[in-house]
């Protein structure tokens, strides 16, 4: 429970009020179509399969269900009116911490949760997804000071998200966050600090 992860859209229900998402477990989740920040019946995604959707999860197994379902809401929740009782959304922002996640509205592109548009997405192990989750990961960290623009998602269940302006900042973010899973600290600051100078000296 709380666990931020990303999905691909499977498809939507017959109900049309829930997406089918693959967040590579033993089940699909799924994902109310009111449960973005800001959403309503009359204005919210329109979401293909194939899409991917930064979300967390807000129910697992249990009480007779067999999928989980997930949000794209800060603090969790299902959609308005989804029918479907949820633990209460106040607790669930004592219980998990969001880092102090924003809840702007879906159309702004800025909330925490929500579609991943553009970009590119990578699979890497379980371990270096929660390591890269941590707070002082050497590796972002690295990347962070070195200027160099991109935006990420990370999920729990292994999947990556990368967008920057360049393909050549792509392939060597991509790289030094595989390479670093194997590599101590302080090697990899000085990893990134040799690939971020010869890509700033290709793009030159």
């Amino acid at each position: 429970m709380g666990d931020r992860v990303i999905g691909i859209i499977e498809d939507q229900k017959a109900s049309a009020e829930y997406y089918r998402v693959n967040i590579f477990g033993s089940h699909s989740a799924l994902l109310h179509v009111l449960s973005f920040e800001g959403a309503t019946k009359r204005n919210r995604p329109q979401l293909d399969p194939g899409c991917l959707v930064y979300c967390r999860i807000v129910k697992g197994f249990g009480g007779g269900r067999m999928d989980p379902e997930v949000s794209c809401k800060v603090g969790g929740g299902s959609g308005n009116n989804s029918g479907i009782s949820t633990y209460n959304e106040a607790e669930d922002d004592d219980e998990y911490d969001e880092g102090g996640a924003a809840r702007k509205d879906w159309m702004t592109n800025e909330g925490t949760y929500g579609p991943l548009t553009g970009g590119t997405s990578f699979r890497i192990s379980l371990g270096l997804a929660r390591e890269l989750l941590l707070p002082n990961n050497a590796a972002l960290s690295a990347l962070d000071k070195s200027g160099i623009p991109f935006e990420i998602a990370i999920g729990v269940n292994g999947m990556v998200w990368l967008n920057s302006p360049e393909p050549e900042i792509t392939i060597m973010i991509l790289n030094a966050i595989k390479n670093s899973e194997v590599m101590s600290e302080e090697n990899v600051r000085g990893m990134i600090k040799v690939m971020v100078k010869n890509v700033k000296k290709e793009l030159d």
